[in-house]
């Protein structure tokens, strides 16, 4: 049992420092007893929820009990007090000063604030300062030491692709020793950087994979020695992450932060770092394997997951979730989120709202919880029977959450599948249940709405895609609906268009690449297209272009592909715009930009009166198409009057090399018709004789 008072801890810390030594980190949250360890050393340690009281009355033995309900009373009134202790000197009385401890360290705080010069009696005022602050004030240097100040350095300006006049957006290619970086309008590519400054040092910008953060304020490139992130308008290097052999990397949301993952560095295997600093705020040794699937990325645990406002990180552990606060990577509240038996768990991505679950055992059923951080509070909780698996799948606005159920029968010979739908945003967070009895292939929320589409069947190359909606097709009734079903198509995976309503089927890997064009509105097909062997679709962030590319490993493991490696790009109405084949093709990126300042009910307004600027966007067209053919016209008579004038003084050239010829031949031109004599003659040879009998 963990000491409790003051007077305790203060022992105990002297009595166990050396017994818990070996024990002081809680980097390997796998392990139950280092665990363990590290929150009991961290509570001896910690002395944020303490509040050192003096101008007390001095008293002696018989009134000091009285003295101690007294401020016990006074101090009671901000939060729940743990301990009080209040010493006594060498001559048996008190020494006026009393140690209050609280359980929340936000109580120690209001008592200072609250009770700092409060009045005891006329001649007793009570000074309240935190245990922290004093120990700080006491390791004060006595002589003053002027900071120094260093030279003002103008940042740059990361942001400066965001002011393309065009709008256009940006893609990354990996491709053989090269790594690109275009404009993209309409097909029609303009190279931006390509690692020219680079090239001209004799070194490769890039030899591994590249990654963007999710606001497309960075570009991060894998090398064997760390990652380096390039940024502005010359893609300049903005930061270094000094991590051998980084297979994997994962930015916080607000690119405040990002992990790497090292598959040979065991003892610092996970780091966490400060984006704008490059300082590595905490390492963790490489973990053990916790059962999830979708921890295992390219062989590598990625056991981190942020919340969405960058303020933590979260980590699953053995029936526990380590929730660490940034910067400081410290444990929340100092000790780990209680889950038992937890599976696997994701963040909001719009709120500070952590969903788990955890799978059935001892008796007690499956269940899914919702809890709120910083307080911990369940937000809500669904138990689950006859469980083989389940998935969750939130909402790109955190209004839903999908929990994707595989069920067992009694004999667990059948297996079929049902959706827990969650109106996270709703009072009381209501779940609806909508049982399907297909095998379920893929699952897609719309990213502006409230529909999602499945794909679910049997077989393996026709399938069917069903679309539903949580608020049942009208403002009125708020439950989920199904809309309608495609029946037998060439589909295994849905990708929405970030604006919604279109919807790309695709069919890839051993439906080799077709993809169909849907509009989920109007419920038809615009187009059906193929890429064969495709293995990558992505919208571009404006939803007017998707990408097809067919990637390889940089390993080559698939080497059979490099023929039809490249990337297509089509408009959303499925018409190509651009075919690129590419020799062992790696990557095809596009740059995210950051979230729209927007509020709904703007965005909803825009869109709503977006006729009215049709006529602007026209003439805005027009007059682009107009300076593009102008551009044209003039590039084709710049190249004409150019050929022009190199044909006339080359033929200048070449009358000047034949005169000094004929000067030397004594004018003599051999060239000349007129200088030959033509004689024609006639020559009559019999080439054959034969004679015929003919009747009379």
């Amino acid at each position: 049992m963990p000491p409790t008072t003051f007077e305790q801890k203060l022992a105990h810390l002297k009595r166990e420092a050396e017994h818990y030594a070996d024990y002081l980190s809680d980097e390997e949250v796998e392990d139950e007893v280092t665990t363990k360890a590290h929150e009991e050393a961290d509570f001896c340690n910690d002395y944020s929820m303490a509040v050192v009281v003096g101008g007390l009355p001095v008293v002696d033995e018989a009134k000091h009990g009285k003295l101690l309900n007294v401020v016990k009373k006074i101090f009671g009134q901000v939060g729940a007090v743990v301990d009080i202790h209040m010493p006594f000197g060498a001559s048996g009385k008190t020494t006026g000063f009393a140690f209050v401890e609280y359980g929340q360290e936000a109580h120690a705080n209001d008592a200072v604030r609250t009770i700092n010069n409060f009045a005891l009696d006329k001649r007793h005022t009570m000074l309240v300062n935190k245990y922290e602050d004093i120990e700080r004030y006491q390791k004060t240097p006595t002589e003053f030491v002027a900071p120094k100040v260093d030279k003002f350095v103008e940042p740059k300006n990361l942001k400066t692709w965001l002011t393309d006049p065009a709008r256009r957006d940006m893609f990354v290619l990996r491709h053989g020793s090269e790594t690109e970086i275009f404009w993209s309008d309409k097909g029609e590519l303009e190279l931006d950087y390509a690692g020219d400054r680079e090239k001209v040092n004799g070194k490769q910008w890039c030899s591994q994979y590249v990654l963007w953060s999710p606001q497309g304020t960075y570009l991060a490139t894998f090398h064997p020695q760390g990652i380096a992130l390039w940024g502005g308008d010359k893609y300049e290097k903005v930061g270094r992450f000094a991590h051998k052999n980084v297979k994997m990397a994962v930015f916080s949301p607000n690119e405040n932060y990002f992990i790497t993952v090292s598959e040979t560095e065991q003892d610092a295997a996970i780091i966490i770092w400060d984006v704008k600093t490059s300082k590595m705020l905490r390492a963790f040794p490489a973990g053990k394997p916790t059962g999830a699937k979708d921890e295992v990325v390219q062989g590598l645990m990625t056991p981190f997951k942020w919340s969405a406002d960058d303020r933590y990180v979260a980590r699953r552990g053995k029936d526990v979730i380590s929730v660490y606060e940034l910067p400081s990577m410290k444990l929340l509240e100092k000790k780990s989120l209680r889950a038992d038996g937890v599976h696997d768990f994701f963040w909001s991505p719009t709120d500070p709202i952590l969903a788990y679950w955890a799978p059935e055992g001892n008796n007690v059923p499956a269940r899914v919880s919702l809890v709120e951080l910083p307080s911990r509070r369940e937000v809500r909780q669904k138990n689950l029977f006859n469980v083989s698996d389940c998935k969750l799948h939130w909402h790109p606005n955190g209004t839903f959450l999908c929990v994707k159920v595989t069920r067992h029968s009694k004999s667990k010979k059948t297996m079929y599948t049902n959706f827990e739908l969650f109106r996270v945003h709703e009072e009381l967070v209501p779940v609806e249940m909508l049982e399907v009895k297909d095998t379920i292939v893929a699952f897609a929320w719309e990213p502006k709405g409230t529909r999602f589409a499945t794909v679910h069947g049997e077989g393996q190359q026709r399938l069917n895609v069903s679309f539903y909606d949580m608020d049942g097709g009208s403002k009125s009734t708020k439950e989920v609906t199904l809309m309608y079903t495609l029946k037998d198509k060439a589909c295994s995976h849905l990708y929405w268009s970030p604006l919604g309503n279109n919807i790309v089927l695709a069919g890839l890997g051993e439906i080799n690449g077709q993809l169909e064009f849907w509009d989920a509105s109007e419920q038809q097909s615009i187009t059906v297209q193929e890429h064969f062997k495709c293995t990558h679709v992505e919208w571009d962030p404006s939803g007017r272009v998707v990408a097809t590319a067919v990637c390889q490993p940089l390993d080559n493991s698939y080497y059979k592909f490099t023929m039809d490696n490249g990337y297509t790009l089509w408009t959303f109405q499925g018409k190509q715009l651009l075919e690129e084949k590419k020799d062992t093709f790696y990557q095809f990126l596009w740059r995210p930009r950051p979230r729209t300042l927007l509020s709904d009910e703007e965005y909803n307004n825009v869109v709503k009166n977006l006729k009215k600027f049709e006529k602007r966007f026209d003439q805005m067209d027009r007059l682009k198409e107009r300076e593009r053919l102008a551009a044209e016209n003039a590039e084709r008579n710049r190249t004409e009057q150019e050929f022009q004038e190199l044909l006339e003084k080359r033929l200048a050239a070449a009358a000047a090399r034949r005169a000094e010829y004929l000067a030397l031949l004594d004018g003599y031109d051999s060239e000349d018709e007129g200088e030959y004599i033509v004689q024609s003659h006639t020559y009559d040879n019999v080439l054959e004789i034969k004679e015929e009998v003919v009747r009379k």
